[in-house]
């Protein structure tokens, strides 16, 4: 398996990250790889509370699915991002399909306020297996390492760019 952990300091708070990424409505306006929106089933994308119970396949249950039309390497995918479970406002943990790609991700926010102002470290670990297979051959273990580590570099950075800068309604706030 291959972990990448990486984080970024975002001078913004805690609550500002937070809806940022949870809410389905923002994607789209801080993470310029989204070429759009793929609608779910009514119902199938509400931001739920709790946890769910593994069923008895081993499936766990999203308390929050979208789907997305997704440019990864100038190639548009279609990439499924589930939260399985939200632990108090400062940890995620889910799951992140982009075309054959899967990664289990571990999101976690830390406020780090000072007389500065307020600031959030951001958190983000992806697993990711060795190898994937696409059609006829497998992507070996460095490459796919590269593209978990582009993929989570660049979240941080859309993400931070969006919680501080004036296009977000937060900003003010934070």
């Amino acid at each position: 398996m291959i972990t990448v952990a990486l984080t970024a300091t975002i001078d913004a708070t805690g609550e500002c990250v937070w809806r940022a990424l949870l809410d389905p409505a923002l994607r789209p306006r801080w993470d310029d790889r989204i070429l759009g929106e793929i609608r779910l089933p009514r119902g199938s994308d509400r931001v739920l509370h709790g946890v769910r119970r593994a069923r008895a396949t081993g499936h766990v249950d999203s308390i929050r699915r979208a789907c997305w039309r997704f440019r990864l390497a100038g190639i548009p995918l279609v990439m499924v991002e589930e939260f399985h479970r939200i632990e108090g406002h400062d940890r995620l943990l889910g799951r992140i399909s982009i075309g054959s790609m899967h990664f289990d991700q571990t999101i976690t926010l830390h406020a780090e306020s000072d007389s500065s102002g307020p600031r959030t470290r951001l958190g983000m670990k992806l697993v990711a297996s060795n190898s994937i297979a696409v059609i006829g051959e497998l992507v070996p273990r460095l490459e796919v390492q590269r593209i978990v580590i582009e993929y989570a570099d660049t979240t941080l950075r859309q993400v931070r760019k969006f919680c501080e800068g004036p296009s977000n309604p937060d900003a003010a706030i934070a």
